[in-house]
């Protein structure tokens, strides 16, 4: 049984650890931190904080962690690889059979509740392919319109000469 391709992206993620992820939080704003923010823009998701305090799902998702790593490793130490095509090869089979593995003491598997209550509700993949990017603080826009990043220099636009940027 060949596992469909998810090709999809979720309306909105719940990030495990947001702090990381935050530049600034008040009552009734969130500012995420620039790659995060891409990331919605990219894939037109949105990024959620975590439930204050103790979240329910955490427990869940580790122990779903811990089956698949359990049994991911167990067949992976069965063979020696030499490439990363032939390992990405066998973890797409092996993921696939334990996604068709029916649940302890249930009929259906990780593929059918997917395919039955996750995939209607995400939305299509955006063309192209998603980058991520370095960004630079820099408090004023010298004389000679160049910014130094990473030992070279990069012209900006003219009428940002000696303004000031905005955090």
């Amino acid at each position: 049984m060949r596992y469909p391709s998810i090709d999809a992206v979720a309306k909105h993620f719940v990030q495990d650890n947001l702090k990381t992820a935050v530049t600034k939080h008040t009552k009734d704003n969130l500012v995420l931190q620039s790659t995060f923010s891409d990331l919605e823009d990219f894939y037109d998701t949105i990024v959620l904080p975590p439930p204050a305090r103790k979240p329910k799902g955490k427990p869940t998702v580790e122990n779903h962690v811990r089956y698949l790593e359990t049994h991911l490793i167990e067949k992976l130490k069965e063979k020696i690889y030499t490439s990363f095509e032939d390992l990405n090869a066998d973890i797409k089979k092996i993921v696939a059979v334990l996604n068709a593995r029916p649940f302890q003491n249930q009929a259906f598997s990780r593929q059918e509740m997917f395919i039955k209550y996750d995939k209607p509700c995400m939305k299509p993949l955006p063309g192209g392919e998603y980058t991520t990017c370095d960004y630079k603080a820099v408090l004023k826009v010298p004389n000679n319109y160049h910014i130094d990043y990473d030992g070279h220099y990069y012209s900006c636009i003219v009428y940002l000469l000696r303004k000031t940027s905005n955090p």
